[in-house]
């Protein structure tokens, strides 16, 4: 009969051991498939498969400046407020051009000066070139020494340019024949030089266009026709109230150093800002901002 083998103590411990290891093994093979499962192991580097983000659409920029009411003015500088902008100083020099916006009647009107006419009618459909207008606003401008040229920002008369940014007084009507923003609703209009004057209005003759070519519209003007003449002027002009529209270069403390400075008087909403963020509103109307 066989002697029924015992295991020493020792021996006993030894087996427990490796049967521990084996299980802590099985246990931590078991934990590491599943945190592959689960996404904790290392993972293949994911492909940003995201849309770029949309470009932006391209704006119209304000041109560097300041636009606003005339709060305080000194020998050199002035300080002009904005709603949106706060307040900023604006310095300026001998260098620095200036003009100012002031009544004016048809008197002001003579052959070879530049006008651009806002019409009392409005409507939804633009107005032929030439048709015939009775005159809400005139603003007269003196030609510079290529007469009296439109360009993309607007009716320009001095210089080629609207001179030192000047205003567009009296809400006159856009070169585009727009009166508002979007151009939902239609004027006449007219732009050019002054070709003919007589008691009850005036004749101009429009500047050419791309491929619309300069045509001769019949102003008639009215005891409610308002005239507004923009004239060269000096730093004098400025007055604590006035709308300005200066136009020149920012350092870096925000202050603004004038190229130009154009001067008018508030309108019944006083200096507001316009559409298109550079235009702005003094008499009613507004400025192209710019000086060119």
């Amino acid at each position: 009969m066989l002697a029924q083998q015992s295991s020493s103590p020792s021996t006993r411990g030894r087996y427990r051991q490796a049967g521990v290891r084996s299980g802590l093994a099985l246990i931590a093979g078991a934990l590491a498939v599943g945190l592959i499962a689960c996404g904790g192991g290392t993972a293949p580097e994911a492909t940003n498969s995201a849309a770029p983000p949309a470009t932006k659409p391209t704006v119209a920029q304000a041109p560097p400046g300041a636009f606003g009411t005339a709060a305080a003015v000194s020998a050199s500088s002035l300080e002009v407020q904005n709603p949106s902008t706060g307040q900023v100083t604006v310095n300026f020099s001998s260098s620095t051009t200036f003009s100012n916006t002031v009544s004016g009647t048809l008197a002001d009107v003579t052959a070879g000066s530049c006008v651009t006419v806002s019409s009392t009618a409005t409507g939804t459909t633009r107005p032929a070139p030439g048709t015939p207008i009775t005159a809400r606003t005139v603003t007269i401008t003196t030609p510079g020494p290529n007469g009296c040229t439109a360009g993309a920002g607007g009716f320009r008369g001095g210089n080629g340019t609207r001179p030192s940014g000047s205003p567009r007084p009296s809400g006159s009507a856009r070169p585009s024949g727009t009166n508002g923003k979007g151009g939902g609703n239609f004027g006449g209009f007219a732009f050019g030089s002054v070709s003919a004057v007589t008691s009850t209005g005036f004749t101009v003759h429009g500047v050419a266009r791309g491929q619309t070519p300069a045509t001769d519209t019949t102003v008639t003007v009215n005891s409610s026709t308002t005239y507004s003449k923009v004239e060269s002027a000096t730093s004098s002009a400025l007055a604590v109230g006035d709308c300005v529209a200066a136009v020149g270069s920012t350092d870096d403390t925000g202050a603004v150093t004038a190229k130009s400075i154009a001067i008018s008087k508030p309108g019944p909403n006083g200096c507001s800002q316009g559409f298109g963020g550079g235009r702005f509103r003094g008499n009613g109307g507004g400025t192209g901002g710019g000086n060119g």
